[in-house]
């Protein structure tokens, strides 16, 4: 299986983010100056936290074993284990420690951002609530590592792997997705609990689910807010009324999807159109 090498945090400070929301999840965002986190096994996508698919078993385990073989093997000949015996134990480990894997994902925190230049109409029809309430917040990454200025919180984009010939090494698998779901080149903020936050929200989670919610400096965040190209014609003077309330001096900006279109003759069009200017100014002449 190929190795699959990630860039999650060599991103360009410039890159520009954007997160698109309905207008109800927008007004609590400026209210309570919180990103919210939801844990990764309420999102859509089954494979969330995933290292592999099950059936590829037997060939992950000879590729962990060709990959760490030689980091490891001083200790390995101590337990008089040989490179050949080890794929079938280590398959046996793995599937024993598929529950304690799969828990991550309900102690593994994430908010999603889009890594496009520009508007994304797949986006807007994807993530927005309401078509006539969408919002998107453009930002930048650097403005965004800024504007939640807690360097534990770790913001990374997603690699995108072919789960069918991928191997993932790492110390966390939520930064890997299938290429299936690479349409959403997407950035995230990820918290991961640690070993006492773990058991305090177990309990938590015998009652019910939870999400958390970190602090953000929304004036460092918004760089603009883009109103969906099928949003009602009210919801712009809102939305400026609503930064206006939060004291927020951001511009508030219609989708660009919808501007007109300027129609271009065809070739052979064009022709014709040259041909007819030239018999007028001849005519006049």
């Amino acid at each position: 299986m190929e190795v699959t090498q990630d860039n999650r945090f060599n991103i360009a400070p410039e890159t520009k983010l954007w997160r698109y929301m309905s207008f109800s999840k927008f007004t609590a965002l400026l209210h309570q100056k919180e990103l919210v986190l939801s844990p990764a096994y309420m999102f859509n996508d089954p494979y969330e936290g995933a290292g592999g698919i099950e059936r590829n078993l037997d060939k992950f385990s000879n590729a962990l074993v060709d990959y760490f073989w030689d980091k490891v093997t001083a200790d390995l000949k101590e337990l008089k284990v040989s490179k050949e015996e080890m794929p079938k134990i280590l398959k046996e480990y793995i599937k024993s420690a598929s529950e304690m894997g799969e828990s991550n994902r309900y102690f593994t925190f994430v908010n999603c951002w889009h890594e496009n230049e520009t508007e994304s109409e797949a986006m807007w029809k994807l993530y927005t609530a309401s078509q006539q309430e969408g919002i998107a917040i453009q930002t930048t990454y650097g403005a965004l590592r800024k504007a939640i200025d807690n360097p534990e919180i770790m913001i990374g984009r997603v690699t995108y792997a072919n789960f069918e010939t991928a191997f993932l090494p790492g110390d966390s698998y939520f930064w890997y997705k299938r290429k299936s779901f690479e349409h959403e080149r997407e950035v995230r903020i990820m918290v991961e609990a640690n070993d006492e936050q773990r058991k305090e929200w177990t309990e938590i989670y015998k009652n019910a689910s939870f999400t958390i919610s970190i602090p953000v400096a929304l004036d460092q965040l918004i760089e603009s807010v883009y109103v969906s190209p099928y949003a009602s014609d009210w919801i712009k003077d809102t939305v400026e009324e609503e930064l206006k309330l939060c004291g927020i001096d951001k511009p508030v900006l219609y989708s660009k999807m919808n501007d007109e279109a300027l129609f271009f003759p065809s070739r052979k069009q064009l022709r014709e159109i040259l041909q007819q200017i030239e018999t007028d100014i001849k005519d006049k002449s």
